[in-house]
């Protein structure tokens, strides 16, 4: 998309960003996903911009949902904060089992494996289910004690709040806010009665395309929310000219603006980031823990590598991320191959200097995703002067920039020769790591900004 200047008319009235699904995914989350990365790196990148200082604001539901109230930007931006630098653990080696435990079986344990295989295996499934669950009764209770602080502390804060905008106002959803059943008649509300404009983000509608990936009754959800919220829309924004494509396609007569994506930006290079439990070369591979990311290729990928060629010569998979839909089978296969005999590390939820000196360690990226409304591993991996070698699906492949390898997801072989070909072939990696570092060109998140301003100015001239 060709970038052009920004008028340098301001914006009439003020800019107010809905930040509830910020917050609601701060309660149960340690880490932030693409979608809230996207949205807060634009917001920050919106208040830099020219007179626009002042003109930004943040807005969470009333507790019955039927109105807005004005949020602190102080608490957004310490909410942002946590997520941005909480660091949880390593998993790679969590599935393995120390010599010593191998060779003195507690005596429990002795007895149980006397047992006949139909009742031992039941019963251990128990047990492990039962410790899980033992082991998470004190974070559970930590939960509740603080959804019950913070719902004292929303009824408080939300009614001393109350939001008024002014003619011309613009509120944006840049998150994920179709948690609210009816959020078409909270716009209407206030298009209709104060004159404002409602600009909607939308990252991808996966749901909608693709139903097997998602938990069941999301998709019925998801497409309930778009046919009502999407007539409120005075402009809808995508993330790709893949997601514009789609959205046009399911909902016709809705025209959809591709904004430009940045991706996290490298921070200063610090050795005690890097995860004590990666100690040889390794590949890093980005992204939610889900069936769409397609982590079970790789893992496939790993087992076919470390059975054609010697192990020593096969660089570690580092896996990065957080748990998501319909991960078990993924989760299943590592603990119960021992993680590949320990050729494979999970890695969940690092801070962001940790991710970002991974990025910086790796050989390169993977990107294995059936489907992706954009890809910020791409851009991320790129951004570092990094070679990626992604998915030919979705988004993927503008992502890339024309930098990137590309493979089909559903074909194990073609990912296999691709990827073979970084590792073997001498001085493929190299010739195109320097044409990465000669060629990669960034954009800023203020380029995204400016797209969003610039429709709603065009707007108000016509």
């Amino acid at each position: 998309m060709p970038a052009s200047p920004l008028s340098s008319e301001p914006l009439p009235g003020h800019v107010w960003f809905d930040v509830e699904d910020l917050f609601e995914y701060g309660r149960t989350n340690t880490r932030p996903s693409g979608i809230q990365r996207v949205a807060f790196e634009i917001q920050r990148a919106m208040r830099s911009l020219p007179d626009m200082q002042q003109r930004i604001g943040f807005l969470r539901h009333s507790l019955d949902g039927r109105r807005f109230v004005v949020v602190p930007d102080a608490e957004v931006g310490a909410l942002y904060e946590r997520l941005t630098t909480h660091t949880e653990q390593v998993s790679g080696q969590a599935g393995s089992v120390s010599s010593s435990e191998r060779a003195t079986p507690s005596l429990l344990r002795r007895l149980a494996l006397r047992l006949p295989v139909p009742v031992r295996v039941p019963l251990g499934q128990l047990a492990a289910h039962q410790s899980a669950a033992l082991r998470d009764l004190p974070a559970l209770a930590r939960g509740a004690l603080s959804i019950i602080r913070q719902a004292r502390q929303q009824s408080d804060t939300r009614a001393r709040h109350p939001f008024q905008p002014a003619p011309h106002d613009v509120i944006l959803a840049l998150g994920a806010p179709w948690a609210h059943p009816d959020y078409g008649t909270l716009i209407n509300h206030y298009r209709h009665h104060h004159g404002v404009t409602f600009g909607l983000l939308v990252h991808d509608i996966i749901p909608l395309l693709y139903p097997e990936w998602c938990p069941a009754g999301l998709p019925r959800v998801f497409r309930r929310w778009l046919t009502s919220t999407l007539p409120a829309c005075d402009q809808v924004f995508s993330v790709s000219q893949a997601t514009r494509n789609d959205i046009e396609r399911q909902f016709p007569g809705v025209t959809a603006h591709p904004i430009r994506m940045g991706g996290m930006k490298p921070g200063e290079p610090k050795n005690d980031d890097v995860p004590s439990a990666i100690s040889r070369p390794y590949i890093l591979s980005v992204g939610t823990f889900e069936v769409r990311k397609n982590h079970v290729l790789l893992f496939r990928l790993w087992r076919r590598l470390l059975s054609e060629h010697r192990p020593e010569d096969i660089p570690h998979l580092v896996l990065v991320g957080s748990p998501g839909w319909l991960a078990e089978d993924l989760m299943g296969q590592l603990r119960n191959s021992n993680f590949l005999d320990g050729h494979i590390t999970l890695i969940l939820r690092p801070s962001d200097a940790q991710l970002d000196t991974l990025y910086r360690n790796a050989l390169f990226t993977v990107v294995p995703s059936f489907y992706e409304g954009w890809g910020l591993p791409v851009s991320e991996s790129l951004i570092r002067g990094k070679v990626c070698l992604a998915s030919d699906r979705g988004a993927l492949v503008e992502a890339g920039q024309g930098l990137t390898g590309h493979f089909d997801p559903d074909n194990l072989n073609d990912a296999l020769k691709k990827i073979r070909q970084l590792l073997f072939e001498a001085n493929t990696l190299a010739e195109l790591t320097q044409r990465v570092g000669r060629d990669f060109r960034e954009t800023p998140w203020t380029f995204a900004a400016q797209d969003i301003l610039r429709a709603f100015r065009t707007e108000k001239q016509s």
